[in-house]
């Protein structure tokens, strides 16, 4: 990023935009209550030009297309304004894995992403949203194009983070890899291992920001004990009901195991048009191949962002049946 340029911050809410109800409880508190200018003020940042604009603010767990079109936009303008160099975007953290990662498939950008969150809300007593957001308006200057989440000292690319704590301050993890970059004495230090490449079917922008509504795709945890009826029930499509059942994505045991009766039910669900797919419920790995498991195709996608690829390849089909 050249030293002229500016960043634009792009907010959504969150609890980085929070505001607590309760003067006795600071940890009670409502989302998205504060736009990027106040979330700007707040930071303290004074490395350079920021421009900013609010695109929602929403509690991340309300996320979804009509926002996630709203930032592709955006970023499609960042991208062709020559006085922007990068962007940072506030964000819940319950959502920002399934956001960063759509974003992430939806480039590549040509700049750098950083997408930023707090546990704590804005007034909370020692809110960390504000480092944060000052961290992430500094280090977007310096890092590689693409799509990062940044928390605390770490820095995530968006492939790879989860949300692995409900409400610790070390709320998210990259899998057995750890972070892809770590802040040390105000040094960003890379890790040596690669971050991996997987493809991503995914239906052309004009297509995406076209789109009326999000593909339904359900996930669904197998477990010890677990019955298939649950699986029969989603096929079983009310009349007059809205939206149909695209796809499954199933969380296995292991290494994307599941038994018999899932097997069955699951086959049953493929027969009739429904895309499966197969992960794994675990932190680290990826759903493996099984020799008496054929149902299915495995994806090197956790759950989350499985269903994210899937909606996104279930749209880039449609887009290309209609050619």
């Amino acid at each position: 990023m050249k030293k002229n340029q500016c960043v634009l911050l792009l907010a959504t809410g969150g609890t980085i935009a929070g505001k607590t109800i309760s003067q006795e409880n600071p940890d009670l508190y409502k989302s998205g209550q504060l736009g990027a200018a106040n979330l700007l003020a707040s930071s303290q940042a004074s490395d350079g030009f920021v421009r900013h604009r609010d695109i929602a603010q929403i509690d991340s767990k309300e996320m979804g297309l009509p926002v996630w079109q709203a930032l592709c936009r955006a970023l499609e303008e960042a991208m062709q304004d020559t006085e922007i160099g990068g962007v940072v975007i506030t964000h819940g953290t319950d959502t920002v894995e399934e956001t960063a990662f759509l974003l992430h498939a939806m480039g590549p950008w040509g700049k750098p992403v950083i997408l930023t969150c707090a546990m704590r809300p804005a007034d909370h007593p020692q809110a960390d949203g504000p480092a944060h957001l000052r961290e992430a308006l500094q280090s977007v200057r310096s890092v590689n194009a693409g799509v990062w989440v940044l928390f605390g000292t770490q820095l995530h690319h968006a492939t790879e983070v989860q949300k692995i704590a409900t409400d610790a301050l070390w709320a998210f993890g990259s899998g057995e890899r750890g972070p892809a970059a770590q802040k040390i004495e105000g040094q960003w230090r890379w890790r040596d291992a690669p971050i991996p490449v997987h493809s991503i079917d995914k239906p052309s922008m004009t297509a995406f920001l076209a789109a009326k509504e999000w593909p339904r795709v359900e996930w669904l945890t197998h477990r010890a004990a677990a019955h298939a009826q649950i699986v029969h029930d989603l096929l079983r499509r009310e009349p007059g009901s809205t939206p149909s059942l695209k796809g499954l994505v199933v969380a296995g045991t292991g290494a994307g195991t599941i038994n018999r009766a899932w097997q069955n039910a699951l086959a049953d669900a493929q027969s009739e048009g429904i895309w499966v797919w197969l992960s794994s419920r675990c932190v680290w790995g990826q759903a493996l191949p099984q020799a008496d498991q054929s149902v299915g195709e495995r994806t090197p996608w956790p759950p989350a962002k499985a269903c994210i690829a899937m909606a996104l390849a279930w749209m880039a089909s449609q887009e290309k049946a209609q050619l």
